[in-house]
């Protein structure tokens, strides 16, 4: 992605001044009720685990699996018929041009 311009940002911090570009406003967090303690049950839920188990490998390799490269195999396969092509002219020229 191309960078900004000194212009292009004095330009955008005037904006953001001047109040024609305004941020988004969070929304509300919200609120869970509290649990009845007059019950007589007490109902322990356990922490969320706080460690990550390998998430960032299996993440990869399963987003491997679902890129879809056909385009890309057809691309390939035009430019090495170009290829081709190209040194079976020059080789042709190189004997027609001696």
């Amino acid at each position: 992605m191309p960078q900004k311009t000194r212009s292009q940002k004095e330009r955008a911090a005037a904006r953001r001044e001047s109040g024609q570009i305004k941020t988004p406003a969070a929304p509300a967090p919200i609120e869970l009720s509290k649990p009845e303690t007059g019950t007589g049950y007490d109902i322990k839920v356990p922490p969320a685990p706080t460690q990550r188990l390998g998430s960032t490998a299996a993440l990869a390799k399963n987003n491997e699996a679902e890129f879809n490269y056909s385009y890309v195999y057809s691309d390939l396969r035009r430019i090495g018929l170009l290829a081709i092509l190209c040194f079976g002219v020059m080789i042709a020229l190189a004997f027609v041009l001696r």
